[in-house]
C-alpha cells in the first residue's frame, strides 16, 4: 500500500498532533521511519571518560604496587621464621637424643662473645656453616635457577659440660635469617636486629636486617649433673647448694 493511501487520514489530524508524532507511531500504520537515530557519545565526553580513567589508574596504582610488596614481604618473612625455627629444632633434637653429639655439634660455629646476642653480622655466603659466625649458610626455596632467598647464620655459645664428660649439656644458640641479597650486596651495612614488617613499596628494613631472628638456650635434663651444670652456666653458682653438685 502506497503513502498516498494514509494522506486522508493524516490530513484529518491535527496540525501539532501530527508533527509530533513519533517514529514508533508512525510505525504502526506501517509508514518506514526517516528519522535517524543519533544517539552517542561525543567527543568531550569520551574525553572525559579517558580522563577519569586515567585518573582512577594513578590514584591505584602505587597502592598496587605497595599492596603487592607488602605481601611479598610478609611471604618472606613466614618463610624465614620457618627456616630459623628448623635450625633449633635440629639441634634440639640432637642434644634431645643424647649420646656424643659434639662432632654434629661442631658443624656449627661457635663464639667466645659474651653472649649471642653480641655476635656481629655475617660478612660472606658460602653453601655451609664456617668456622666462625660470620658465614652464612645460602638457602634455596624451590627448584629454579637462581632460588637462593635467604642467607642463614647459626652460632652457638661454648656451654657448660657436666663432671668427667666433654659433651655440653647447655649452650646458646642464636639464629639469623636475611635475604641473600642483603648479605650479597651490603655486608658490610648489616645489621643485628630483627627487620620491622611494615607496609613498603620495596624490599624495606631487609634489605639491611635479618628478617627473623631467634635467640635461646639449649638445656639436656636427663644427664646426672646437668640441672647443676645449668646453673652454674646461668652465673649463679651459688643456687647450686643442696643439689649434690660434684
Amino acid at each position: 500500500m502506497s503513502e498516498s493511501f494514509y494522506s486522508p487520514i493524516l490530513s484529518s489530524i491535527p496540525y501539532c498532533e501530527s508533527e509530533q508524532m513519533s517514529r514508533q507511531q508512525k510505525s504502526w500504520i506501517g509508514l518506514p521511519s526517516r528519522v535517524a537515530d543519533n544517539n552517542g557519545l561525543t567527543l568531550i565526553e569520551c574525553l572525559v571518560a579517558i580522563a577519569v580513567i586515567g585518573l582512577t589508574a594513578a590514584v591505584m596504582g602505587p597502592v598496587m604496587v605497595f599492596s603487592m610488596a607488602t605481601r611479598i614481604q610478609s611471604q618472606r618473612a613466614e618463610q624465614a621464621i620457618q627456616i630459623a625455627q628448623a635450625e633449633v629444632d635440629t639441634i634440639r633434637l640432637m642434644v634431645e637424643r643424647g649420646g656424643d653429639f659434639r662432632s654434629a655439634l661442631a658443624a656449627y660455629p661457635s663464639t667466645t662473645a659474651a653472649s649471642v646476642t653480641a655476635v656481629g653480622a655475617p660478612t660472606t655466603i658460602a653453601a655451609s656453616y664456617g668456622p666462625t659466625p660470620d658465614t652464612a649458610k645460602q638457602v634455596a626455596i624451590g627448584s629454579s635457577t637462581g632460588s637462593n632467598k635467604f642467607a642463614v647464620q647459626v652460632f652457638r655459645t661454648v656451654g657448660s659440660t657436666t663432671v668427667g664428660s666433654s659433651v655440653p649439656v647447655t649452650f646458646d644458640i642464636g639464629v639469623r635469617v636475611y635475604d641473600f641479597n642483603a648479605v650479597k650486596n651490603n655486608s658490610s651495612s648489616l645489621r643485628t636486629d630483627a627487620a620491622a614488617l611494615r607496609f613498603t613499596s620495596g624490599e624495606g628494613q631487609r634489605s639491611t636486617r635479618p628478617i627473623a631472628v631467634i635467640y635461646t638456650s639449649i638445656f639436656q635434663g636427663d644427664r646426672d649433673g646437668s640441672l647443676c651444670a645449668y646453673k652454674q652456666y646461668l652465673g649463679n653458682a651459688a643456687s647450686t647448694t643442696g643439689l649434690d653438685c660434684i
